[in-house]
């Protein structure tokens, strides 16, 4: 495993802990209703100005700047070579995670008005920026975030075409059942959404087929424990990388249309959160813990 990995596991296993405590510790003030909560012995630190609540909204706040890095990282030319464009929309995602959960619990589950409108937004922005980063992982990029060409995807299948064939001698028979669990033929005709939900319930079930490969592979090749741990981590890239040529025009679409969505709601969510926080600090709210 992975760096990068144990990083994200590490973080998402932080926010875990970070929302069992909250919940442990403050769950009893909400579920207390909006009359009862000033008499209670939890209302002076877990209130929305309170030093817990405030505390919340300002790290969930601060996180959801934060993450705005991950844009200039693919629109600043200097920052082009920054790291894999991966990981960042990975701690991007973490952060559009956490960082909303924090501000859910800073309102304590009470909000209204223009605050309905941000929180909103921001739970727009949460829940398209899963489906956006499927959508961005289903085209082929280089570690520079730039969208390989047919040219460097044709070369990369030759390649781990050549692979399995010289190095692991694989038979015809079984290149043909790796070339049919990409299920590049079965999705013949299908456009637009359709195609995606399609591809994403074909996910859903790629283990499945995978663990076939490999139960025919080793009663068919003979390989070895070593050789079919090689040959399957091979096997599994060449067929990601068929199904995403062949959803490519969908996902660029789908793209597309994704952004005009995404976009607004983040816009939104940043300037009430921005107006909230200024009028906070000029009616003299200020953060003692």
């Amino acid at each position: 495993m992975t760096l990068h990995r144990v990083s994200l596991w590490l973080l998402y296993a932080l926010t875990l802990a970070v929302v069992i405590n909250i919940v442990w510790e403050g769950g009893g003030y909400y579920k207390l209703s909006s009359l009862e909560r000033p008499h209670s012995a939890l209302h002076a630190a877990w209130k929305p100005s309170g030093p817990i609540g405030h505390g919340l909204g300002i790290v969930g706040s601060a996180m959801m700047l934060i993450l705005l890095l991950y844009s200039v990282r693919k629109r600043v030319r200097t920052m082009q070579h920054a790291g894999n464009i991966r990981y960042w929309l990975n701690y991007h995602i973490w952060l559009g995670v956490t960082g909303p959960l924090l501000v859910i619990f800073h309102t304590s589950f009470k909000f209204g008005g223009i605050v309905a409108v941000s929180f909103w937004s921001m739970m727009g922005v949460a829940l398209s920026g899963v489906l956006g980063r499927y959508l961005y992982l289903q085209i082929p990029h280089s570690l520079t975030g730039q969208e390989l060409s047919a040219r460097e995807l044709d070369e990369m299948d030759r390649e781990l075409q050549k692979q399995l064939q010289e190095q692991y001698q694989l038979t015809g028979s079984a290149l043909q059942m790796i070339q049919r669990a990409s299920g590049v033929e079965e999705a013949a005709g299908r456009q637009g959404w359709n195609n995606m939900w399609y591809w994403l319930m074909q996910d859903l079930i790629l283990p499945v087929r995978l663990r076939h490969i490999r139960h025919e592979l080793k009663s068919a090749e003979g390989l070895g424990k070593l050789e079919m741990h090689n040959v399957m981590a091979i096997v599994k890239r060449k067929v990601k990388l068929h199904r995403r040529v062949a959803f490519l025009s969908t996902a660029r679409a789908l793209l597309h249309h994704w952004h005009l969505i995404h976009r607004p709601f983040a816009i939104v969510m940043l300037v009430i959160m921005v107006v909230h926080v200024a009028v906070s600090i000029a009616f003299g709210y200020k953060w003692i813990f």
